[in-house]
């Protein structure tokens, strides 16, 4: 089940220091990556987030923001192997 969810992650934002190391193994099937920007201007240095699937998770408060995207990326995991269709995905 590795690489079903692709966390995406700016190493500038306010989670760079918090648990992104062992984020892939508490969610069995992610895949964290790590760039330098994700183009999303500004808000690095406002919240701290990521994006799930190409949804944006964010928080004011980094370990609030790291249990959203862990929250996140287990719903779309469960729909993934749920076999339900497109209109329920999360």
């Amino acid at each position: 089940m590795e690489g079903l969810v692709l966390i995406e992650v700016c190493a500038n934002n306010r989670l760079a220091a918090h648990g992104l190391d062992g984020l892939a193994e508490r969610v069995p099937g992610a895949t964290v990556l790590e760039t330098d920007c994700v183009n999303t201007c500004g808000l690095c240095q406002v919240h701290a987030f990521a994006y799930v699937n190409g949804k944006l998770v964010h928080d004011a408060d980094p370990l609030r923001c790291m249990a959203k995207i862990e929250d996140e990326a287990r719903a779309v995991l469960r729909w993934l192997t749920s076999g339900e269709d497109e209109k329920s995905a999360p």
